[in-house]
């Protein structure tokens, strides 16, 4: 199973610019969320030559703007799509994605997108915004599991405990964003640290990771934080 790096901002600059957000694509046929940056997105799925027209499935970790700018397009070009969300997600915006004519599924509990390939289903987790609501896909293949994080504000512990208790076996490679950005020193340790209790052995880092956190990562998975540059393909 592949899984390419469409576009990632990462950096405290490209925030500030809105240069910001993750996007993937799984294979050839899913992606998971879109960036927060439309002109970009289109500019990398050009770049990278991916052709959305094999897409069938679209997983949207959550609902913040850095995470949906390219849906629009995608759904205004392409038909007989699903969108996955989580019940939580914004009304106004499952609207707008309805209107669309696509299949709008929303996941509250693990479910299969398709082959070996799932969402958590919604997670909660406590913010300095209040409770967001998220939902991350789990990669089964060759009896191994890999999470991959839009933002993971549930927390990572939370998200890893989850996949573990659906699947019932420890989770290999966890990559996405991480949302250690805002955490103390201390506190980034702690969570790095404590990931090989779930059988974390591979590490990829992005967006909104943090420059702290990466270097911790860096740090404890020696030679197992691996890094992602945009138009790169991981084979899971």
């Amino acid at each position: 199973m592949r899984i390419r790096l469409i576009a990632d901002g990462s950096s405290k600059w490209q925030r500030m610019i809105r240069r910001w957000g993750i996007a993937f694509l799984v294979d050839d046929d899913i992606l998971f969320d879109t960036f927060g940056d439309a002109r970009v997105f289109r500019a990398n799925v050009r770049r990278q030559r991916i052709d959305l027209a094999k897409v069938r499935h679209v997983v949207i970790s959550h609902d913040d703007w850095d995470h949906i700018a390219g849906l629009w397009d995608v759904l205004g070009q392409y038909k007989g799509l699903k969108v996955y969300v989580v019940p939580h997600f914004d009304p106004a915006l499952k609207k707008r994605i309805r209107s669309f004519g696509v299949t709008l599924v929303e996941a509250p509990a693990p479910l299969m997108v398709r082959e070996g390939v799932f969402t958590t289903g919604e997670l909660s987790g406590g913010t300095a915004r209040g409770i967001l609501y998220e939902q991350s896909l789990v990669l089964r293949d060759h009896g191994r599991l890999a999470v991959v994080t839009g933002c993971a504000h549930p927390k990572l512990v939370d998200i890893l405990t989850a996949a573990r208790g659906h699947f019932g076996q420890d989770v290999d490679m966890l990559m996405g964003g991480f949302h250690l950005k805002d955490m103390e020193p201390g506190e980034i340790k702690t969570t790095v640290r404590t990931l090989p209790r779930y059988g974390v052995r591979h590490v990829v880092p992005l967006h909104c990771t943090g420059a702290l956190g990466v270097q911790e990562f860096e740090r404890f998975f020696i030679g197992n934080c691996h890094h992602l540059r945009e138009g790169d393909v991981l084979e899971v």
